[in-house]
């Protein structure tokens, strides 16, 4: 078959280039569409009961992660000009095209008594702008009496003040709000600037869209910081433009086909797709190192170009082919989850992997058939003396000091097992920030005087119409939220109750003191002065359903890890449950800090069943090509050691399983393995080279393998290492990570691998190897092409 490949690709060069620049000319249009998601990173599939209860929620009360959270620590905030300027400040930000209302203590909505009508109405809390301290000081004094914007719109130690923005549901996930951040991230800096005063900004739009600006110039620099170090460590090792510029045509046709893919499957970039072109980048060039370290061999050899060319092709064609389909294999995993945002991670990835396999098997071979003849310089890397001596130092070790090697293998393996179970699980809104980010830095001020900036949603359900207006009903509510209020993770809650309080101090001419729900004795004249319904009074008020048989209790909950929202759930649980009993309320937690703590749960077992799966496909594999259930255990045990031990090292470090560095483990085995195949796949050569003795097919396996593997791995580990120059937490602890594996990787694949086969030559017979399933670097005996191209 490869043979025949060979010649197709050496006859229809034109043909093929032809169709080659029409594929990238579609791709690179398809490209340019391509657009941006504007969402968190979406991990739950959309039947998952806890997303069906979110988008239920949704449905019924809107979306309310709309809002951003302006704060000011100025203790002379009830000055006139103060005053002045966080007013002027909260009507300039209601201009901007896309924020709906702006609340804070200058527009804030007061409850009194109509004398005329006797019925409550809502009129500003501040009719007009203080002019003395004095009036300053009265209005400061009025706002104190008001419990109900207590942990509202100040904090209880009355430090901190807050105004917040509502944004236009329609623009939360566009590009326009884009431009509404940036919009209010200007009037924020005038006003800074004006007032000498620093203002922190969060809110889960602000917080997504920190992301997203940070992902749209991340993909950029990440794309070029790749490209640039893969191609020096390549020119490095080769001595050679020609092959560097050839492996960065490769390349860059890969990115192409990467961003074309992405927009042709009608997919956006997200924090996890953004990461496929710089790994296209990284594994493509390892491709371009073996079959061009390949070409140079073959021409040292004969000196004949062309059939260099064409033995690249039949030889090592159909190993290449599998290496670059078990590392899709690793990444197609992920497309048998329920996760939307995995699914679309596995289906880019992995057949973008596969593309980039097609385009350097024919745009190399075509490439070089132009070129003149390699010179003497360009095949001169084969032979250098440090390569040669880590080689003998290979050979030596897996010859001679096994014992050591497994001494060594067995205390990492007992030190792997050891930080395993020291690894942490977590997942937060801003896990991937880092510590010093000032987007972070104001959300922990924020959370540090209100408590929480993660929704966090109950809904008690009554079963029965009007149900919530029932008083034993509330009164089960207030005594609800004056538990859930000790929680010091939870923000004060808000409910239908504390309008009802609200309304009640009103009727008493808001008297602090009256700030309780209404009595037997009063409830009457209190019920019979609350605002029409529909009134601007109510409007705000959107604390229970259209039926009004479900209440809504509003919280904000503290942007803590997976282990500690857990226990905080359960608190927050059996708190509910202690005063409604399930049998008799339907009782809901939801909202954005539900469906980040299940996702990150959700990602465990994606996981374990990914990486479960990639292990038995590729397993399958192995034992298709070489015939031998021992075989696929021995091919294995180097695959996974290195995983044990990355595992360690999280654990250890304290480096936690969260949405960005789940990834590592599929990943690192898709691509380690490719190491496996072609060592073995060599041996395989050997043995029948050698008459089926094992010791000199193993040596001779490392001394043509070896350098390739070397280059490839520091490759790898440099490729991957370009993630540390990332803003995402997450994705620098992804490169360290899975380049730290495929180093670990490649010195098991040299030294416990051959070391394996030569300690098990007893127990493994050489001819349990599959027959006639690969070529690679056979057919040296066979009759070579007796029509071949034409040299040009």
């Amino acid at each position: 078959m490869w043979t025949t490949i060979a010649r197709i690709i050496l006859r229809q060069k034109v043909l093929l280039l032809i169709l080659l620049g029409l594929a990238v000319g579609f791709m690179g249009y398809q490209a340019s569409r391509i657009g941006i998601s504007y969402e968190f990173f979406r991990i739950l599939p959309v039947d998952d009961p806890a997303q069906i209860d979110f988008m239920n929620f949704q449905k019924e009360f809107g979306d309310v992660s709309n809002s951003v959270v302006l704060a000011n620590d100025n203790p002379d905030l009830f000055s006139p000009r103060e005053l002045k300027l966080w007013k002027e400040l909260g009507d300039s930000l209601l201009t901007i095209d896309g924020v709906t209302n702006v609340l804070s203590i200058t527009n804030a909505p007061d409850l009194v008594l109509n004398d005329s009508t006797q019925k409550l109405q809502a009129v500003p809390f501040m009719d007009r702008l203080p002019t003395t301290p004095e009036e300053a000081r009265a209005l400061q004094k009025k706002f104190q009496e008001r419990p109900l914007y207590k942990g509202l719109l100040v904090s209880e130690d009355d430090s901190l003040h807050l105004m917040m923005l509502s944004i236009k549901e329609e623009y939360l996930y566009n590009q326009n709000i884009i431009r509404i951040i940036e919009d209010i991230k200007s009037v924020v800096s005038y006003f800074e600037t004006q007032s000498q005063e620093e203002i922190y900004v969060s809110g889960l739009p602000y917080v997504r869209m920190a992301n997203t600006t940070k992902l749209k110039k991340e993909v950029r620099v990440l794309i070029l910081l790749t490209i640039l170090v893969t191609t020096a460590i390549l020119f490095f090792f080769l001595k050679s433009a020609r092959a560097t510029a050839v492996s960065l045509v490769v390349v860059v046709i890969g990115v192409i086909f990467t961003f074309g893919l992405i927009s042709t499957y009608g997919y956006r970039i997200n924090l996890i797709t953004s990461l496929v072109a710089p790994l296209v980048i990284v594994i493509g060039i390892p491709n371009c190192i073996f079959l061009i370290n390949k070409y140079h061999a073959e021409f040292r050899k004969h000196g004949n170009k062309i059939l260099a060319l064409q033995r690249v092709i039949r030889r090592i064609g159909g190993v290449t082919f599998l290496t670059n389909f078990t590392t899709a294999l690793g990444f197609a995993a992920f497309i048998l989850t329920d996760s939307t945002s995995l699914i679309e991670f596995g289906v880019v990835a992995s057949t973008n992997i596969l593309v980039v396999f097609i385009v350097s098997l024919v745009v190399i071979p075509i490439m070089y058939s132009y070129l003149p003849e390699p010179i003497e310089r360009h095949y001169k890397h084969l032979d250098k003396k440090w390569l040669n001596s880590m080689i003998r130092f290979l050979i030596e070790a897996v010859t001679h000091h096994r014992i050591a090697i497994y001494v060594v293998t067995g205390i990492l393996i007992i030190l792997g097992f050891i930080g395993l179970y020291k690894i942490e699980t977590t997942g937060n809104l801003t896990n991937d920030f880092a510590h010093n980010d000032p987007v972070l830095l104001d959300l922990k001020k924020i959370e540090k005087h209100f408590n929480g900036v993660v929704p966090l949603e109950i809904l008690i359900d009554t079963k029965e119409p009007n149900g919530v207006q029932n008083l034993s009903f509330l009164k089960k509510i207030d005594g609800l939220q004056r538990d859930l209020d000790t929680i010091s993770e939870l923000s004060r809650s808000l409910s239908i109750v504390d309008f009802l309080k609200a309304s009640r101090q009103a009727f008493y001419f808001n008297d602090p003191s009256y700030f309780d729900l209404p009595n037997r004795q009063d409830r009457d004249w209190v019920l019979a002065a609350l605002p029409d319904p529909g009134s601007q009074a109510t409007n705000t008020q959107n604390l229970v359903d259209s039926t009004r048989s479900v209440a809504r209790i509003m919280i904000q909950v503290s942007d803590i890890g997976t282990p500690e929202m857990k226990v905080l759930r359960d608190e927050v649980e059996e708190i509910v449950h202690k005063h409604f009993d399930p049998e008799e309320y339907n009782v809901t937690l939801t909202g954005a800090s539900v469906i980040f703590l299940k996702g990150t749960t959700y990602l465990i077992k994606n996981l374990i069943i990914s990486l479960s799966l990639a292990i038995f496909v590729i397993s399958l594999i192995m034992a298709f090509l070489f015939g031998s259930a021992r075989m696929v255990m021995i091919s294995l045990l180097p695959n996974l050691i290195p995983l044990l031990l990355t595992a360690a090292i999280m654990g250890f470090f304290h480096i936690p399983l969260k949405p960005s560095t789940i990834l590592v483990f599929s990943i690192a085995f898709g691509i380690s393995v490719d190491d496996t195949i072609h060592f073995l796949a060599k041996y395989r050569q050997e043995l029948k080279t050698n008459g089926w003795r094992i010791g000199k097919a193993v040596v001779a396996s490392i001394q043509e393998t070896g350098v390739s593997m070397f280059y490839t791995s520091v490759v790898l580990f440099f490729g991957f290492s370009i993630f540390v120059w990332s803003e995402f937490g997450g994705s620098v602890s992804l490169g360290i990570l899975v380049s730290i594996t495929l180093l670990f990787a490649m010195f098991s694949n040299l030294l416990i691998l051959p070391a394996l086969l030569m300690s098990l030559e007893k127990f493994i017979s050489a001819r349990e190897f599959s027959e006639d399933i690969i070529e690679y670097y056979e057919g040296e005996e066979e009759e070579e092409d007796q029509d071949p191209v034409k040299p040009v």
